[in-house]
């Protein structure tokens, strides 16, 4: 169950693990019960006091503490710099409603489908957004001597969306059932997490600053709420899992969780860091286009225009420089700082923190990203059958900065040339190379570069299509659809899942949750 040196053994956690998930908003009041008569209670951090929900969730009680304030808002001046720590308070915080989610634009392509709602914010849009959320099994509080292992959970969204609200990541479940304590946090995203002028104003890398304060936070009051701060793992899916690469490579950050694991995602991905440069350029672009004349300013005169636009004018503005599928505007900078060399050269150089790792992909990470990018060609429903022909422009656009030989030796790659009009196949064949490039090669490259330096490395492969998701049959086991399982949800009965879904999804918790233990 490791990759030694140059051999890579592809764990699958127990035969092939084969995790799936629908991301439902089914209610799940019925799953847990508040307790209303004495159902508060106190525990003091380093920030002041907090007070949280008493629940019994399935049978068991849990202690649920929402939307604690880790961060000074980054509001005004502060929009774009690092984070600083939240002043401590007077009293008593009130942690049981979650939080604002981070300034962002909503999905909107198909209004009222759950399919895409379910990634959307569920709570207000707001830069005051630098919360935490903590889920405790009260069993843990009890057991003092025993201090639990704590997972953090950081959420995807290409770095350009997500909250830690939303119902797909409630904690709830999987620390009742694991006896270990959920966290989860929110960072800024897109422009106001990434925007980078290389000065203190705008240094870049924010939102992973975010993160990297959240994480302060924890390890300093973990304690206090039951947990070991020498047993943090952090856990993410997308970005998500990209932003557990970025730490565990940071000199500044590895420092502070002891292992990772990571969903479908990785910051040697092309998709999942930029130079210093080229973020520069972004942001100077975004800057025009939004009417901030660059020519003969100095930067400090630009970034005031920025700070004085509305929020959603920034938010809205930002995607107009989305060049093609998987290009996001705004990424992780290697700045020198956060990331002191490429993604590439800290693997190659061994430059990081050596603890084994679980990862992984699913079985059709590309099917996702394709809909959204070529809705002339793709329908959700619809089989979305595809000529060569239109399989070979959609080459050219995917890669379109390959050469002319390297965008047909893809092409020739993923032809199936026994049937080479089967419009099925032709279909697949794009998902799959979107998938390949953009996902499952860099994951593979993460892990052997772990495997070289004698790490273990633990790895899965998720090819279970839930019973009920509202996707089409033709977009496979997607980008995501582990997550459910991972948090849980299939044990809400309401939900449809079916009985092999449920002992599913327990065990991936139990796999997830015993790595997070031991390692």
């Amino acid at each position: 169950m490791k990759l030694a040196h140059n051999e890579l053994t592809v764990s699958l956690i127990s035969a092939i693990v084969c995790f799936t998930c629908l991301v439902a908003t089914a209610n799940n009041d019925h799953l847990y019960e508040d307790d209303d008569d004495d159902g508060m209670l106190q525990v003091a951090t380093t920030s002041g006091a907090v007070r949280g929900m008493r629940r019994h969730v399935l049978g068991e009680e849990l202690h649920v503490f929402l939307g604690i304030p880790f961060g000074k808002p980054p509001v005004g001046e502060y929009r774009f710099r690092r984070p600083e720590p939240i002043p401590p308070w007077e009293g008593i915080y009130e942690a049981t409603r979650l939080p604002n989610s981070c300034m962002q634009d909503k999905n909107e392509y198909f209004p009222g489908f759950r399919g895409e709602e379910m990634w959307n914010p569920n709570t207000n849009l707001s830069e005051d957004c630098l919360y935490l959320n903590v889920w405790v099994p009260a069993r843990v509080r009890r057991q003092r001597d025993t201090p639990a292992s704590v997972m953090i959970w950081i959420y995807g969204g290409s770095y350009m969306s997500g909250t830690s609200t939303l119902q797909l990541y409630d904690g709830s479940i999987l620390a009742t059932m694991n006896g270990v304590i959920v966290a989860s946090i929110n960072y800024r995203v897109g422009v106001f997490g990434f925007l980078y002028f290389g000065t203190d104003d705008a240094p870049g890398n924010a939102g992973l600053y975010d993160q990297k304060l959240a994480l302060e936070w924890l390890n300093a009051n973990v304690r206090s709420f039951g947990g070991n701060p020498e047993s943090m793992t952090i856990f993410g899916e997308s970005a998500g899992s990209g932003s557990v690469t970025v730490h565990l490579l940071s000199p500044a950050t590895r420092h502070l969780v002891t292992r990772g694991i990571m969903q479908s995602g990785t910051v040697n991905a092309p998709w999942s860091f930029m130079t210093a440069e080229t973020a520069l350029t972004r942001s100077l672009a975004l800057a025009n286009l939004l009417g901030c004349n660059t020519m003969d300013k100095e930067r400090s005169t630009v970034l005031a225009c920025l700070l004085d636009m509305p929020a959603t004018t920034l938010s809205n503005g930002q995607w107009s420089l989305y060049a093609s599928i998987l290009t996001f505007p705004f990424c992780p900078t290697v700045d020198g700082y956060f990331l002191t060399k490429s993604p590439q050269e800290l693997l190659r150089d061994g430059d990081f923190k050596r603890e084994n790792i679980l990862l992984g992909s699913n079985l059709n990470e590309g099917t996702y990203f394709i809909l959204y990018d070529f809705m002339n060609y793709f329908d959700k429903d619809g089989p979305s059958l595809l000529k060569r022909e239109e399989m070979m422009e959609m080459v050219g656009s995917i890669f379109r900065s390959f050469s002319q030989i390297e965008k047909e030796a893809v092409g020739f790659q993923y032809t199936d040339w026994e049937a080479p009009s089967d419009g099925r196949v032709n279909r697949d064949s794009v998902g799959d190379m979107v998938g390949d490039y953009f996902f499952v090669c860099p994951m593979n490259h993460f892990a052997q570069a772990y495997a070289a330096q004698g790490v273990n490395v633990y790895y899965y492969y998720f090819t279970h299509r839930t019973s009920v998701s509202p996707w089409g049959a033709w977009m496979g086991v997607m980008h995501g659809d582990e997550i459910e399982y991972v948090f849980g949800r299939p044990l809400n009965r309401s939900l449809n899942f079916t009985q092999a879904e449920r002992e599913l999804s327990q065990r991936i918790m139990n796999y997830f949750a015993n790595f997070a233990k031991t390692g």
